[in-house]
């Protein structure tokens, strides 16, 4: 019992020496060992090389794009016609009509599609004068058909040019005469100038809309087949492709109309060009928020897949137009006499370059040397990395 104590005895005495020996290679240290030991990490250059390049500010946002002025078109009824009318025919979504084209049919008859500002409000025929006729004369005009002279009056040559606008599209005109016109017009209509409509043929007011500007392509049928022809029977655009975007108000100061846009998705090859169309007047509308402003790309040559994509917008505004030597911000530091310098490693070597700054952009400055040399690919100092310890 004795010899076994005294065994446990000097195992505990080893393990208690051990354990101080180690405290004391761990902890205890030469002077200069702990100096190497709390001295401040080495630093090292962080090096960037030069840039030549064309800088530029530009605003950056996202836009989607789809086909332009969507509006809604109706006939107006005609007092010319009697009975129940319903629509008999209706182009499909995506359709593209032109001026002269037939939009519909209304219990068998044709709507036109015309070019023009004014909307259809009455029924126009043979002695009728006024700014509707007018337009009706430019509109035959651009047509190609014939109405004579585009003096306000409809007379002989509006009317063949009318009646070969139906016959072209396999339709018969409406031919009335003074007595029927005069039983079914409207009494207050004695009280416009140039209201009196003699016989011959007639062009009853739902038989044509007018448009501001064609082609238009459909994109909503808002009735089916059968319904009567009361309120909006289509959804229109125009054939342009257009992108919204919205902008921060501090930046809409800068987006100007006509300014060329840069129109990128890489992800659908989208790479376009397009003009800013508009902008709107304040911020909080057509769908901003009121820290935003609205603005509408048109592109001319859009791609297939640009239709219905959410795009990237880059709006330039200010270059340096060619290429130039440029470096960091960071770069660029204050020498002793207040001019601007880089610092440039050379093998390993480090020595300032004096140099004069210009425009900058994204982070870059454009620089040119005022003494030594600086190239694209030389390296420049844009900070310092800590290394590890030394002796650690």
């Amino acid at each position: 019992m004795r010899r076994r104590s005294l065994v446990v005895l000097v195992v505990a005495a080893v393990a208690v020496s051990s354990a101080a020996t180690w405290v004391a290679a761990d902890q205890v240290r030469s002077p200069a060992e702990a100096a190497a030991r709390t001295a401040p990490p080495v630093a090292s250059p962080i090096l960037v090389p030069v840039v030549d390049q064309v800088l530029s500010t530009r605003v950056v946002t996202r836009g989607t794009a789809h086909f332009g002025s969507p509006r809604q078109l109706r006939v107006t009824p005609s007092y010319l016609k009697v009975g129940v009318q319903v629509v008999t025919r209706l182009p499909s979504t995506g359709t593209v009509v032109t001026a002269g084209d037939v939009l519909a049919t209304v219990s068998g008859r044709p709507v036109f599609v015309l070019e023009g500002r004014q909307p259809a409000y009455r029924d126009l025929g043979p002695g009728m004068t006024g700014q509707d006729v007018g337009q009706l004369e430019r509109a035959l005009r651009r047509a190609r058909l014939s109405p004579g002279a585009v003096d306000g009056v409809y007379d002989a040559a509006t009317g063949r040019a009318v009646s070969a606008l139906y016959r072209q599209h396999g339709f018969e005109p409406m031919v009335a005469t003074a007595a029927e016109v005069a039983r079914t017009r409207p009494a207050e209509a004695d009280l416009l100038p140039g209201s009196q409509s003699g016989d011959g043929v007639q062009l009853p007011a739902d038989e044509v809309v007018f448009v501001p500007t064609v082609p238009l392509r459909i994109t909503e049928r808002r009735v089916d087949l059968g319904d009567a022809p009361h309120g909006p029977l289509l959804t229109v655009t125009d054939s342009d492709v257009v992108v919204d975007g919205l902008v921060p108000v501090e930046q809409a100061g800068r987006v100007r109309t006509g300014a060329k846009v840069l129109v990128e998705e890489p992800a659908l090859g989208i790479d376009t060009v397009g003009r800013v169309r508009r902008v709107a007047s304040r911020p909080g509308t057509e769908g901003a928020d009121g820290f935003h402003v609205f603005f509408e790309v048109a592109v001319e040559r859009p791609p297939l897949a640009l239709v219905g994509a959410s795009v990237r917008l880059t709006i330039p505004i200010r270059t340096t137009r060619s290429s130039q030597l440029t470096v960091p911000v960071s770069a660029v530091s204050m020498g002793a006499d207040g001019g601007a310098r880089v610092q440039k490693s050379v093998r390993g070597e480090l020595s300032f370059v004096p140099v004069k700054t210009g425009f900058s952009a994204d982070g870059y400055v454009s620089v040119t040397p005022s003494q030594g040399s600086l190239a694209a690919g030389d390296l420049v100092v844009v900070g310092y990395k800590a290394d590890r310890k030394a002796g650690g």
